[in-house]
């Protein structure tokens, strides 16, 4: 599963990894996050609209 998180707190261009969610999060531009869930991973809780 992935998406696409417009974050006005995520001032930062990266990607970070959680192993508890199973999830990659890359910022491509600042307030721009793209998302992506491995298998048995967590979707982040703002884009379960």
């Amino acid at each position: 599963m992935c998406g696409l998180i417009i974050n006005k707190g995520a001032l930062w261009v990266g990607a970070h990894y959680s192993p508890f969610n199973r999830r990659w999060c890359i910022n491509v531009l600042p307030c721009v996050t793209l998302w992506l869930t491995l298998p048995g991973g967590n979707a982040p809780d703002r884009s379960k609209k």
